[in-house]
């Protein structure tokens, strides 16, 4: 190769160089502007391409969830905001810029993780009493998440000012471009400020205040759930009862399956997942009777959990030792029950006219009902006075058809 040639090609390495420095800076610029935006959102291209501010689109499930999740209602309205912002971000409005709608959907998309935070808060503190030594200070610091996501639909709105200043409506941007600017540093602000505001609610010195309510609630929940349970036992209705509301819920939880099934527009489909989670709440009610049932393990704190949803935690249904003795967390309940199945109490209160079964008054009483009306009576049953007063005191006694 000559040095005539060599000396053409530097030159023309120069002309494209100065060619391709002007894309090259304004990818650069776009990526640092991008990387400036809200936590874990990503830049709409309008939006970049406008030279503005630029403010990503928050994901409506920042925390994935794990195979220990639950699925409540509240985590259902989370999903169903999520689903609803894409569905917006799609949609095209008439004259204005495509990132408009992106910006609008956005931040409906965000309010899915305020939602998702808040249950995840409330699940992981109050959901698990007896199970965590400060649940109510696990709640309080949840307070920081909730916070911190709000800095998504902060950052939403903030997209959706800057792409008011694009296309059509580009002669808005002296306007807009500067208020999308602030909103977005006030989204930054508020993502720092909500993980400020958690390791503050978890430090020591909120413990203090904490731990003394958690460590006088923690007890009455526990106690609560335990005197449910053992009047469901002790009288025998618990395990019947429960069964009942699990077909309840189970039908419920059927017809939600049923609606999420009839369309394939997702937010039909979280319309059939909410109703299916008022079913799962309604079953997982029957662990408040019966210790062997479904959230039997931890009755109130687990209907919290049911009720509201989370990401990380699951409800655990009650054991078989549950209601045998010794082994099982309620063993001190059903000790009295010398071992039986909450079943065998019902049955032997049914089917007993004895004294010792629960329920023997009960059937005693609407046994001699009929032998009342006639005139004949038990001596000392509850309705030896009944029989009496319609056996001999009324005219009409032994006259009727």
């Amino acid at each position: 190769m000559s040095k005539k040639q060599q000396r053409l090609i530097i030159e023309a390495a120069r002309t494209n160089a100065t060619t391709l420095r002007a894309p090259f800076t304004a990818f650069a610029v776009a990526y640092l502007l991008s990387a400036c935006g809200g936590s874990g959102l990503t830049a709409p291209p309008a939006a970049a391409s406008a030279g503005g501010t630029v403010t990503p689109t928050p994901s409506p499930n920042p925390t994935p969830a794990t195979s220990n999740a639950t699925s409540g209602a509240l985590t259902t309205l989370g999903a169903t905001a999520g689903d609803f912002g894409e569905t917006i971000s799609s949609t095209a409005i008439p004259g204005v810029d495509p990132a408009v709608a992106q910006g609008v959907g956005g931040t409906v998309s965000a309010t899915g993780g305020v939602i998702d935070a808040a249950a995840d808060a409330v699940s992981n503190g109050l959901g698990q009493i007896g199970s965590t030594p400060d649940p109510v200070g696990t709640t309080a610091a949840g307070l920081g998440s909730i916070v911190g996501a709000t800095s998504g639909v902060i950052a939403g709105v903030a997209s959706t000012v800057n792409a008011l200043g694009t296309g059509p409506l580009a002669p808005l941007a002296p306007v807009t471009t500067p208020l999308a600017g602030a909103l977005d540093t006030a989204a930054n602000g508020v993502s720092a400020g909500g993980q400020v505001l958690a390791n503050t609610l978890a430090s020591s010195a909120v413990q203090q205040v904490t731990q003394p309510l958690s460590s006088a609630i923690t007890p009455l929940v526990v106690t609560l759930g335990q005197q449910t349970q053992n009047a469901g036992t002790t009288t025998g209705i618990g395990a019947p009862l429960s069964g009942a509301l699990g077909q309840i819920g189970g039908a419920v939880q059927s017809a939600g399956a049923q609606v999420a099934g009839t369309s394939a527009n997702p937010l039909t489909a979280d319309v059939g997942h909410l109703v299916s989670s008022v079913g799962n709440t309604v079953t997982n009610a029957g662990g408040l009777v019966n210790p062997n049932g479904p959230n039997g393990a931890a009755p109130i704190p687990g209907l919290i959990t049911g009720l509201v949803g989370s990401s990380t935690n699951s409800v655990q249904p009650g054991g078989a030792s549950a209601g045998t003795g010794g082994a099982g967390p309620l063993s001190s309940l059903t000790g009295a029950l010398g071992g039986t199945s909450p079943s065998s109490s019902l049955t032997g209160a049914i089917g007993s006219n004895g004294g010792a079964a629960p329920l023997s008054a009960l059937t005693g009483a609407l046994g001699s009902v009929g032998s009342a009306i006639g005139g004949t009576t038990t001596a000392g049953s509850p309705a030896s006075g009944a029989g009496s007063l319609l056996g001999g005191a009324l005219p009409l006694a032994g006259k009727l058809p």
